[in-house]
């Protein structure tokens, strides 16, 4: 069963390193054509052992986000705003954000063992299971400061019309960073012919305005790309 789960990730994906318990990981999410019970799934089977798996192999894409958003705001207005951190998994983000003097953080997250793990941490105001798509959530519009997505725009997981709902969700002047595996947003058809050109159609409607769009660490070997915005 290892074999046949590490395959679909080496086949698609490059791989943080050689550590079979990363492997694993990778294959239980990145199986194809999962459907999102089944990811959900597959998330909580992996829940307790996600933060030492990732982080033993050098995830560093919460860091990388967690810098971009930093350095847009001085020290003394963080701790007032709000941010929603989209697929926050186990926490990793907001574990970061807290350090650098964010106070007040919502968790979106369709896997609730997922959410379970950041929950027993206590970092967040809010845990939301569910997931962004295509459709509008619960929330209502001009909620948060800020939007992060890290880790998310890879196979069976965000859609690259979710940026839609994402600016929804923004206060006019509040920001949105995504990290992501650049390889993920280059060669997956899901978006590949999508993401970059909805990204820029949004600037051009005037929804949002580019920051930066540059690459970051990811994890470890893997390259990422962080993409900021201000939301008009």
């Amino acid at each position: 069963m290892l074999n046949k789960m590490t395959s679909v990730a080496e086949k698609k994906y490059s791989l943080p390193s050689e550590d079979k318990k990363a492997q694993y990981l990778l294959g239980k999410i990145l199986a194809d054509g999962l459907s999102q019970n089944e990811l959900n799934a597959a998330y909580d089977d992996v829940s307790k052992d996600y933060d030492q798996v990732v982080l033993d192999n050098g995830y560093k894409a919460p860091n990388s986000c967690a810098e971009a958003v930093t350095k847009l705001f001085p020290e003394e207005d963080r701790a007032g705003l709000v941010t929603l951190d989209i697929g926050a998994g186990t926490g990793l983000l907001a574990e970061e954000m807290l350090k650098k003097g964010f106070k007040t953080l919502d968790a979106l997250d369709p896997s609730q063992g997922m959410l379970d793990i950041a929950q027993e941490k206590g970092i967040y105001r809010n845990y939301i299971c569910d997931a962004i798509g295509k459709e509008p959530l619960k929330i209502p519009a001009d909620s948060y400061d800020i939007v992060t997505v890290v880790g998310s725009h890879i196979a069976n997981h965000i859609e690259s019309e979710a940026l839609i709902e994402i600016i929804r969700l923004v206060k006019s002047g509040g920001i949105v960073c995504i990290v992501a595996r650049m390889e993920s947003l280059s060669n997956l058809d899901k978006y590949k012919d999508s993401f970059f050109p909805l990204c820029d159609d949004l600037e051009k409607a005037g929804k949002w305005t580019k920051i930066e769009c540059s690459p970051c660490p990811y994890w470890n070997r893997i390259q990422g790309v962080q993409l900021v915005y201000r939301v008009c």
